[in-house]
């Protein structure tokens, strides 16, 4: 199968819980942009001809909702232009950080996930959050190390790095689960009893977190794409 291209995005904004997750998706989709360039002509600021396009492909339905993304973005120096109010005629220019983009920061980790995680087909079907979480479970990952081919944060660590509540949280894993784009799996809450110094008996209570995997066939399946 040929190499996939990959979006990569900081390892320190996918755990930042000042970027909500429609921001985050707009985010990915600005960084895929930037790769759409000739490679020749790659320049961190570029237009969008159309950028309502882009917000049907982010699955971001209004321009209010639209301009608050862009602004938070701003807000945080991932983007170091803004447009206010949106322009009418359809052309949207951005200027990128540099910090988002690898080739600049060759010592910064970097997540990344094949570009067909964000397909608007993913992003209707796990919403912004799920999309999101696939990408904060993927950057605990490092398959080329030996037991690191999933995540075992707790969900409390989760869920706050994220900006959402744990119920929420939970909800869109069990969606995400359900459409097996993740695996979970479960550990139970386990009592040991141990004897301190004098004897005495004391019982110690143990629970170890859930191991979460990323499916990625089962994302490329859903996304009707298939082995050569």
């Amino acid at each position: 199968m040929a190499k996939e291209f990959k979006i990569q995005i900081p390892q320190s904004i996918v755990r930042n819980p000042e970027i909500n997750s429609k921001s985050f998706v707009l985010l990915a989709k600005l960084i895929q942009q930037y790769y759409k360039q000739r490679v020749d002509e790659r320049n961190l600021t570029f237009t969008i001809k159309y950028y309502k396009k882009l917000m049907n492909f982010t699955d971001i339905s209004d321009r209010r909702t639209f301009s608050d993304c862009l602004k938070v973005l701003n807000e945080k120096g991932l983007i170091e232009s803004i447009i206010k109010p949106l322009p009418k005629n359809g052309e949207l220019t951005v200027t990128l950080s540099s910090e988002v983009i690898p080739e600049f920061n060759k010592g910064q980790v970097f997540t990344q996930f094949e570009y067909w995680v964000l397909n608007m087909s993913v992003i209707e079907e796990v919403g912004h959050i799920g999309v999101r979480i696939m990408y904060y479970i993927m950057s605990w990952i490092n398959y080329k190390k030996l037991g690191k081919d999933h995540c075992y944060a707790s969900v409390i660590r989760m869920s706050k790095d994220l900006g959402i509540a744990e119920k929420t949280f939970i909800s869109y894993t069990k969606r995400l689960e359900k459409l097996k784009f993740i695996k979970i799996v479960k550990f139970d809450s386990y009592t040991t009893v141990k004897d301190d110094k004098n004897g005495n008996e004391n019982l110690s209570y143990d629970r170890w977190n859930n191991h979460y995997f990323i499916q990625q066939e089962n994302i490329r399946k859903f996304n009707g794409l298939v082995e050569n």
